[in-house]
């Protein structure tokens, strides 16, 4: 299933492959500028030490996560994770966290990073997928509609930005 290779809608080469240590400080950086956008994570900053992140990817695969890069000629578009929940009674569940930096949005990038997070999940018996998306993020929201997920509630001025505007965070989940 993985590496998956594919094409953008405007023709570049994307590959979707699962992330290495070697991938730590990449994705920290992509991470913390989709996160400085403060208009579609639920965080302001990334702060994750780069060594502390490699740990992270080094074990992320032996304790059942998956943490799938997007690379577009070479370079981080975009990610996906997807991480089971530590109680017994939720095991058969996935949190999924997705960003695609600004550069690569619009291009198919996050479709593909979620296509091939349900497949995989799906292959390893998950039952339902969660994610909690901004209210504002309007263009995230309909992806997860096209791809299955539903509603299924509100926190309501759950997120304040530093500009002190409020935005709701929408949770929706998907079952397999």
């Amino acid at each position: 299933m993985l590496p998956t290779e594919s094409a953008t809608r405007d023709g570049r080469p994307l590959v979707l492959r699962r992330a290495t240590a070697e991938d730590a400080e990449a994705l920290v950086a992509a991470v913390d500028a989709v996160s400085r956008e403060r208009a579609y994570l639920l965080r302001s900053r990334f702060h994750q030490p780069i060594e502390d992140e490699r740990e992270f990817l080094a074990r992320a695969a032996e304790e059942g996560r998956l943490v799938l890069l997007a690379d577009v000629e070479g370079r981080l578009a975009g990610w996906v994770t997807l991480g089971r929940p530590r109680q017994d009674y939720r095991r058969h569940c996935a949190e999924l966290g997705i960003g695609v930096l600004a550069e690569w949005r619009g291009l198919g990038v996050g479709r593909a990073l979620m296509e091939v997070a349900i497949a995989w999940s799906a292959a390893q018996g998950l039952e339902r997928l969660e994610l909690g998306v901004r209210a504002s993020n309007h263009r995230a929201q309909r992806l997860y509609e096209r791809l299955g997920f539903v509603e299924e509630g509100r926190a309501r001025r759950a997120v304040k930005d530093e500009d002190g505007r409020y935005d709701d965070v929408i949770a929706m989940a998907r079952f397999l």
